[in-house]
């Protein structure tokens, strides 16, 4: 993976290539999975739920643990940082 790539500013995955980004847009600081259609930022409660689910799934976590680490983890980064 290119160090200098830029990572979503929702949920910190890495856009390697141009499908990542929001809308199919290079200049778009969020990825296609927490953006609609037109690269429009999806509502926080739609991201968090679908960061827990990745992380009861992927990594094993149970409901409330899953939830936590979505939470915490998404206070971390630039968009939900302040929210």
């Amino acid at each position: 993976m290119d160090m200098k790539c830029p990572s979503c500013g929702s949920c910190g995955m890495p856009m390697e290539k141009p499908e990542h980004f929001g809308g199919g847009e290079a200049s778009n600081t969020h990825c296609v999975h927490c953006t609609n259609e037109q690269g429009v930022l999806l509502p926080y409660e739609v991201i968090l739920k679908g960061n827990a689910e990745y992380y009861q799934k992927e990594q094993g976590l149970d409901q409330e643990a899953a939830l936590k680490y979505a939470t915490d983890f998404l206070g971390s980064l630039p968009t939900w940082k302040n929210s």
